[in-house]
């Protein structure tokens, strides 16, 4: 069901016979309403691409866990457990490339702009997803990711050149109402305790009108055909994250404001708060506490919530470093949408690689970690379409550490565990997933210590983020 602006943890269901039940027990034992949610440009595909042999399509929907089975299954699961959930479509996306997006994952810089051509292509790929979609019965929720359209070159013009170039660029009509809209304005946000103020230059103004205004542009052509396939209600998030810099506040509000002004209502907006995927925050946590409460006060005010991405740490245990979810739940006083994926599968190889030497469940945990470092060095030496210097770079201080072994924690594996996933045997099946979901079907003594390490990393979430009782504590009211 669509949950609305309820605050609530959001959690990446990459095998989702697997995390599924582990993640509901804990949410029915702490009184969690919460997300089950799948990125539609990474992580998930339409049944054809999943099925596929074509190694052009090998990462696509790299989890092997199609559309159709992720909606199916997690609301199958949802049922049996009796568990409030919501059923999103993430990271829903434009997007140069699958490949391109899985490196941007591993924290490989893109700083090349996507063709229109490219643009093209993921907007006929969006309708091909939401296409099974319908078929499958519809998502409660979506996040629309337009990132890949955002144009930093205009960062780099002087105040004259970004004039000029606005000028120039943008039609007169346009620009007055733009100038209408926010020159010799004062736009005043207040919360329980700040006040902001936010005025705009001309030059400012012309610099976040060009910056941001494609990218605008195609929120709603996603929407479009969001709306075109997904016949049930379904709440909006706007993916404002995936950027090489921290969300300034003036554009955090510049970019609601002409969604707003676009007819468009969001639920969520994610700012760059300064997270990286898979690594613990390591900024200054005042700046931080200062930075979400500007945010927040600003979001609020326009009657949407912070959503915070890329909210898995170093390792499932670190909890993005010492102090950081105590941070963002007092900042935002619990009024956040907190997201986790990988972590679930980080976790489950994290606790299989504890099991005694010689196990079963040992043996296919060091089959899986070697294999895919096997795949990822005929990526480096043949220069495969994953291939990038940071996963050179990668590979060779692996190579060199002779400690690692098969320490789940190594630098090279914690970013490309879910190479897995991905890999297939010579009659065309994902061999290593395919062992693993059967042999944790068959290991009751995996299963136990899993479903014991989901909660607990659940609970500590649902305590810093005010998350217990959810379900419980807020009330629809209809006046």
């Amino acid at each position: 069901m669509y949950l609305g602006k309820l605050p609530r943890p959001a959690f990446g269901v990459r095998i989702p016979d697997i995390v599924i039940p582990p993640i509901l027990k804990a949410f029915k034992s702490l009184g969690i309403a919460g997300t089950l949610m799948l990125s539609f440009n990474r992580e998930t595909a339409p049944s054809s691409y999943i099925n596929s042999t074509n190694p052009d399509l090998l990462y696509f929907g790299h989890t092997g866990t199609s559309i159709e089975e992720y909606i199916t299954k997690g609301r199958r699961f949802g049922e049996a457990f009796g568990a409030v959930i919501e059923i999103e479509a993430d990271h829903v996306s434009i997007m140069g490339s699958v490949e391109r997006a899985l490196k941007k994952i591993a924290g490989v810089p893109m700083t090349k702009p996507i063709s229109d051509d490219e643009i093209a292509t993921s907007l006929s790929y969006i309708e091909e997803e939401f296409s099974e979609v319908k078929k499958s019965g519809g998502v409660d929720f979506v996040t629309i990711d337009t990132c890949e359209l955002i144009d930093y070159s205009i960062d780099t013009l002087s105040d004259r050149e970004v004039v000029e170039f606005y000028e120039n660029n943008v039609e007169f009509d346009e620009r007055r109402e733009m100038e209408e809209r926010y020159l010799e304005k004062t736009f005043t946000f207040i919360s329980s305790d700040r006040q902001l103020t936010l005025r705009f230059s001309r030059p400012t103004l012309a610099r976040l009108v060009l910056k941001y205004r494609k990218s605008l542009e195609y929120v709603k052509k996603v929407l479009d055909i969001v709306m075109k396939y997904n016949d049930k209600p379904f709440g909006i998030e706007i993916a404002f994250d995936e950027t090489p810099k921290v969300s300034p506040p003036n554009e955090v509000f510049f970019y609601v404001y002409e969604l707003k002004r676009m007819g468009i209502e969001p639920d969520f907006l994610a700012p760059n708060i300064g997270f990286r995927k898979r690594e613990d925050y390591n900024g200054d946590l005042r700046e931080l506490y200062e930075n979400l409460r500007n945010i927040h006060t600003i979001l609020y005010s326009n009657n949407v919530l912070i959503s915070i991405h890329s909210g898995s740490g170093h390792n499932p245990y670190s909890d993005k470093g010492f102090g950081v979810w105590s941070v963002v739940g007092e900042a935002l006083r619990g009024m956040v949408k907190y997201k986790m994926s990988g972590v679930l599968i980080q976790l489950l190889l994290e606790t299989m690689s504890r099991f005694p030497k010689g196990s079963a469940t040992r043996r296919l945990y060091e089959e899986i970690y070697y294999d895919v470092i096997e795949h990822l060095r005929k990526v480096v030496s043949l220069r495969l379409a994953l291939y990038s210097p940071e996963l050179e770079n990668l590979l060779k201080t692996y190579e060199k550490c002779v400690t690692c072994c098969s320490d789940p924690r190594t630098d090279i594996f914690r970013h490309y565990f879910y190479v897995f996933q991905v890999l297939r045997d010579e009659k065309g099946k994902r061999y290593l997933r395919e062992r693993l979901v059967e042999h944790y079907m068959e290991n009751r003594d995996l299963q136990k210590v899993y479903e014991g390490e989901v909660y607990l990393l659940i609970e500590r979430l649902a305590k810093a983020m005010r998350y217990r009782n959810n379900v419980f504590r807020y009330r629809n009211i209809a006046p």
